[in-house]
């Protein structure tokens, strides 16, 4: 016999002794360790429209298949903060468009990146190109709670959105993967461009990389400077202004929402790209501020790198939502315990 045979027969040992002994003590064994909470998916009634709920014991993700969005992201138990997505005030199936046709639902979404390019492709330049932004998506759920929302093919640009929610096990956290899978007509140059709508928060920060590609970290997209912009080394952030639309872009990959309820970090995980990648217009990300005469919110907006898409090919953007009960009341403190110094 070996020595590793003897070892293990002394463990066996030692562990059987431990129970008898514990047995003649009048004491049971100690328990197992639980497993964490199992992620589990409800269907339930949001605004007018079937909804999916997952749900893990730490966090729920309300998605709604019909427009085609994560509607929801909240911490879970009773008397939990409402969770910081934003969505419309007057949500619903009979919710009207706007002078342009739009409706602007709320929550979390994909378009086609870049903007700029939807006109050529899609024959115009706003609203967006209905099929990313308000079709019905069909669902599918996986044995273990991940949820993906697959979309009709797109007739402008020849795709299929796959977009694949998937909640931690136990922890308020949920990756979504989204991918364009180019299924028809001639090649297209387009990246993924995910826009998560949130509540108008105290403030906004981004991570800036070591060495951006932007003069400060970051350039501005519209007229008006962004309220309170500052930056303090990778640190920037900036508040809503009430009164006017603000827009900028960064190569930064890292965006926080602190405000009234739990922080949401929303994160690119990192990926391997070609050298010489080309992001739409440089930006890696983007901020946008609504005033309140339009309605009151913002977006984090993160985007892949720009691919040239043929028949059976496919680009992809991974995000992670992580939501984060508030600690400083501080919010620049808070980001910096979340984002670094």
């Amino acid at each position: 016999m070996t020595s590793s045979h003897l070892v293990g027969l002394a463990a066996v040992a030692v562990v059987a002794l431990g129970v008898a002994l514990a047995a003649c003590a009048g004491r049971p064994p100690a328990p197992a360790r639980a497993a964490a909470p199992a992620v589990t998916v409800e269907r339930t009634s949001f605004h007018g429209w079937e909804a999916l709920v997952l749900r893990n014991g730490a966090a729920e993700v309300t998605v709604v298949p019909a427009i085609g969005r994560i509607m929801q992201l909240a911490l879970a138990g009773a008397g939990a903060p409402r969770g910081p997505l934003w969505n419309h005030p007057g949500l619903g199936p009979q919710l009207p468009p706007d002078e342009n046709g739009w409706i602007n639902f709320g929550g979390d979404k994909a378009w086609p990146a870049p903007q700029s390019a939807w006109e050529a492709v899609a024959g115009k330049g706003w609203p967006p190109p209905r099929t990313f932004d308000a079709a019905a998506f069909t669902a599918e759920v996986a044995a273990d709670g991940a949820l993906t929302l697959v979309s009709p093919v797109d007739p402008a640009y020849g795709l299929e959105v796959r977009r694949t929610i998937a909640l931690a096990s136990g922890a308020p956290v949920v990756t979504v993967e989204t991918c364009y899978h180019k299924v028809a007509g001639a090649p297209v140059r387009v990246g993924v461009w995910t826009i998560t709508q949130l509540a108008s928060p105290e403030r906004i920060f981004l991570r800036l990389p070591d060495r951006s590609a932007f003069p400060g970290g970051f350039v501005q997209r519209l007229p008006d400077r962004p309220r309170a912009l500052a930056v303090e080394g990778r640190l920037l952030s900036l508040a809503r202004d009430p009164a006017k639309k603000t827009m900028i872009a960064s190569d930064g990959e890292a965006l926080l929402w602190v405000g009234d309820g739990p922080d949401l970090l929303i994160e690119t995980l990192p990926e391997k790209h070609e050298p010489g990648a080309s992001w739409p217009d440089g930006a890696h990300a983007q901020i946008y501020t609504s005033s309140d005469e339009a309605l009151p919110y913002v977006e984090l907006e993160l985007l892949s790198p720009l691919e040239d898409l043929n028949l059976g090919e496919r680009v992809c953007l991974r995000v992670r939502y992580t939501l984060r009960a508030r600690t400083e009341a501080d919010a620049r403190a808070e980001a910096k315990g979340v984002l670094g110094p």
